[in-house]
């Protein structure tokens, strides 16, 4: 009985530490509405999303006026999601292009400046 309850007050504290590990995890990540509740899964998939566009960012320049997702060479090396060949006869080279995509962040800002400029 002892040895048990030892285990569940040890699970008790690792499930709680992840939980705590998510929460800050979904405080960095830019969501549209803002208070928005992420599911765990959620909350992976969006971090890995930004941090793909984040280092898309990193490579064009923020003052570039490009969109980071679109058509750069990160996306074609594969750095964004979403960045395989469109058509079927990609695979051996014939006729491959990349789908023109746009990743969740670089919608959210363009939004905010279309909100900005009509509003």
């Amino acid at each position: 009985p002892r040895q048990r309850h030892t285990a569940n007050a040890r699970e008790r504290d690792r499930t709680n530490s992840v939980n705590t590990a998510f929460t800050a995890l979904r405080t960095l990540i830019p969501t549209e509405p803002a208070d928005r509740k992420l599911s765990k899964i959620e909350t992976l998939r969006l971090a890995s999303s930004y941090i793909s566009h984040l280092g898309n960012v990193l490579l064009l320049g923020e003052g570039s006026g490009v969109q980071p997702c679109r058509g750069t060479a990160a996306a074609a090396a594969g750095f964004y999601p979403g960045a395989e060949a469109a058509s079927p006869g990609a695979r051996d080279g014939e006729g491959a292009q990349l789908p023109r995509q746009i990743c969740t962040f670089c919608l959210s800002n363009q939004r905010k400046m279309v909100r900005g400029v009509f509003w």
